[in-house]
């Protein structure tokens, strides 16, 4: 694969836990740029990573998707900047990678897409959890009649809140538990059941924080022949990330647990900083780091980040066809809307896919 230069929009979590450690484990993958609002935090980021070139202020994101040398643009920044910066991207004849979820809604989500078919640039949208290893095989087991027919699919994504203030603030988010967790379990259950769900079910609550938008949410999903698919999204739940699957078919039922029990449990009386390795962590979201705990076991690779860049790298230097694109990623926030919707009225909601 040739070298693709990669300028990154971005220095939270996502970018210091699971991008960069991912493009580092990929040959081929170079990032040159980077890019975050604050000059110290975009400098801090560009120091610890070593990469040459820092942006940031205002013009920041237009200055790096002007350069020259940067191939592809990584966007990994609050969802009400993804309009912006996708935008600006593709007006530079970028190709882009973009974060999940696409956009705060589907009127948003519709216009980023628009805008990259008509600059003609590759968008690839990045929804990792298609590409956790138990997933993939999940797909594979299914594709060859392993199960059966199957006609129902559980996802269950829990945990304690999030990493970021800018996640209970509907003008930045677009959305609470329902929306920031609930875009991995549809289009995982998507790709799992290789059909688009045609209408949902929604419901949404605030039961423990005192947040503007949901702490919990729950999707279910009806396909074409009464197939269902479960989503089941909180930030009300304790110890970390609790994320696990269920796919049932008329010969068989697969699980898969991804986080607690499929790595490591611990128990320590000592505290878990001293874990502080490279790409060693205790499980997301944990909110103690003492007695009960889950070591992480390079998170970026459980969790699918690495398997899901070196496709997108991939796709980039050989233009073959992406998994996961913005056509997927513009689906899944018109199947959240619908969801809203759904917890407002009560009832079943049609998915518009159109």
């Amino acid at each position: 694969m040739k070298t693709i230069k990669i300028g990154i929009l971005g220095a939270g979590f996502v970018s210091n836990t699971f991008h960069m450690p991912s493009f580092r484990e990929i040959e081929g993958a170079q990032v040159v740029a980077a890019f975050s609002q604050r000059k110290e935090v975009a400098e801090g980021f560009t120091k610890r990573w070593d990469i040459a070139k820092t942006f940031h202020g205002e013009d920041g994101i237009a200055k790096l998707c002007a350069d020259p040398e940067v191939d592809l643009v990584d966007i990994a920044l609050p969802n009400n900047l993804h309009l912006t910066a996708v935008s600006t991207a593709a007006e530079n004849h970028k190709n882009i990678i973009c974060e999940k979820p696409l956009a705060r809604n589907e009127q948003e989500a519709k216009e980023i897409l628009q805008i990259v078919k008509k600059q003609g640039v590759i968008h690839l949208y990045a929804e990792n959890q298609v590409f956790i290893p138990q997933i993939s095989k999940a797909k594979d087991l299914i594709d060859r009649g392993i199960l059966g027919q199957v006609f129902w699919i559980r996802c269950r994504e829990a945990q304690m809140g999030q990493h970021s203030a800018w996640f209970y603030e509907p003008a930045s988010s677009g959305g609470g538990a329902l929306l920031q967790l609930g875009v991995h379990a549809v289009e995982t259950a998507r790709f799992l059941m290789g059909k688009k769900p045609l209408s949902v079910l929604g419901w949404t609550a605030k039961l423990a924080h005192s947040t503007m938008s949901e702490d919990n949410g729950l999707i279910l999903a009806k396909y074409k022949d009464s197939e269902l698919s479960q989503a089941e999204c909180t930030w009300v739940t304790r110890g970390g990330l609790d994320l696990r699957f269920e796919v049932h078919g008329g010969n068989g039922s697969l699980y898969a647990n991804i986080s607690r029990e499929a790595g490591i449990s611990l128990f320590t009386a000592e505290g878990a900083t001293k874990l502080s390795g490279l790409n060693e962590t205790v499980t997301e979201t944990a909110e103690t780091k003492r007695g009960r705990i889950f070591p992480a076991l390079g998170e970026h690779r459980t969790l699918g980040f690495v398997d899901e860049m070196r496709h997108f790298l991939q796709v980039v230097s050989t233009g073959e066809k992406a998994m996961e694109t913005f056509e997927e990623g513009c689906f899944v926030n018109k199947a959240i809307d619908a969801a809203y919707r759904s917890a407002r009225s009560g009832s079943w909601e049609p998915v518009r896919d159109t």
